[in-house]
């Protein structure tokens, strides 16, 4: 028995929440999306193929389908039916938005107190901004994360593939998960308001415990990140991020951070170690202690200068290195460095493929689909990708005769 069989779920999401129930019907639930007659925009969410949204393909899977014309009195009937018995229901029309169509929180909960109501939107239901329109961009301002990818005037630069509602509806996925765990308990539902904003902040953790792990001194970070100064941001493959974490190499690009304090300068001479091995022309930079390279800062000891020095050696070493090379001697030397993966890294990664992550299913044209698949391996349990996102309207009949049907026999028995 799968974990959540016994629980239904009704998704109205569209490209804003798409993932919360994906992440709901991996675990077992019976997810049914529900789109308008014109379907959710989520099917022509980017990146688009030959046959679709590769979006909707991923995160639409696991689930069944559901058209609802909402200005049609049967159709809305059917649709109340079936919201008698989920168990959830997930939105991400933004404050206003359901309520527009009757279908809010307050008139839902009135009507059916056990149903656990999930809503996903830029800033929450409620505050000053919860109406404002918000771009996967702009969220990722608003919530903290890109201020240390600022550079001078120039555009901000995002993420290529939005991101911000992934975390939100992840998070979303999660609340559900609690509010369930309370209903068990206190026998009520309740709303489940998620606001990504708020889910972002935790991207900037590492950022904000840097200086009590004493990895950063205030008075270093001023040297190389404050108004005083601004970093040269060319030549490390980093792209706007100051810190420069990112690397060119041979055949992609490394994750290193030429961390400087007691918590991690360690790693950073153990790396210019490695370069002087292998080239005595980085000898100078295994001769420092990374380790007190904020103190020797405070005294005037050590300056930005010297800092991009160092990094420009690392960029010309890193650049004839392979990404296998690299990641066999970060393993042998215990170095904190590794390839960024791309695409093509992931799909043929031996790790993954051991684990039977991947998982090939057929659409209703049968057309055959390799998606990812499970995000756990959980004992006594199967969780897999079990088919693929529906068409338009696909299980209709099929829902209703199931859901209102299972509701019919109950009342007559």
């Amino acid at each position: 028995m799968a974990l959540l069989q016994r629980y239904r779920v009704l998704d109205f999401t569209d490209d804003r929440g798409l993932l919360a129930g994906r992440i709901l019907a991996d675990l077992g639930a019976d997810v049914v999306q529900v789109e308008p007659v014109t379907g959710s925009s989520a099917r022509t969410a980017e990146p688009m193929g030959a046959h679709g949204s590769y979006f909707w393909d991923t995160y639409a899977a696991n689930k069944r389908g559901i058209a609802v014309d909402f200005d049609d009195a049967q159709s809305r009937a059917h649709l109340d039916d079936l919201i008698a018995q989920a168990d959830v229901v997930i939105e991400s029309a933004g404050p206003g938005g359901m309520e527009s169509l009757g279908l809010g929180f307050d008139k839902l909960h009135v009507r059916h107190p056990r149903l656990i109501y999930v809503s996903i939107s830029a800033f929450g239901s409620t505050g000053p901004k919860a109406r404002y329109a918000a771009s996967d961009l702009a969220v990722w301002a608003a919530g903290g994360p890109l201020d240390p990818h600022r550079e001078g005037d120039r555009p901000p630069v995002r993420i290529s593939i939005p991101q911000a509602f992934l975390h939100a509806a992840a998070d979303a996925a999660d609340g559900a998960l609690f509010a369930l765990l309370a209903r068990e308990r206190s026998g009520r539902g309740q709303h489940v308001d998620v606001s990504a904003q708020a889910c972002l902040g935790t991207a900037t953790l590492g950022r904000v415990l840097a200086h009590t792990a004493g990895d950063v001194a205030p008075e270093w970070e001023k040297l190389v990140d404050g108004p005083a100064k601004k970093m040269d941001q060319s030549g490390s493959g980093s792209g706007t991020d100051p810190a420069k974490k990112k690397w060119i190499c041979v055949d992609g690009l490394i994750e290193f951070h030429l961390s400087v304090g007691p918590a991690s300068g360690a790693f950073t001479t153990a790396f210019f170690e490695w370069m002087a091995a292998e080239n005595e022309e980085y000898a100078e930079y295994a001769a420092i202690d990374w380790r007190t390279v904020p103190e020797m800062a405070a005294r005037g000891e050590f300056d930005s200068t010297r800092l991009d020095e160092a990094r420009s050696a690392v960029a010309r070493f890193l650049a004839g290195k392979t990404k296998n090379e690299v990641l066999e001697a970060a393993r042998e030397r215990r170095l904190l460095c590794v390839p960024v993966y791309d695409t093509g890294d992931v799909v043929s990664s031996p790790q993954l493929g051991a684990r039977g992550f991947y998982s090939t299913v057929s659409d209703a044209a049968g057309r055959q689909i390799r998606l990812p698949g499970a995000f756990a391996k959980i004992t006594g349990e199967t969780l897999s990708v079990r088919t693929a996102a529906p068409t338009l309207g696909q299980h209709t009949d099929e829902v209703l005769g199931e859901w209102v049907g299972d509701r019919a026999m109950e009342n007559a028995s």
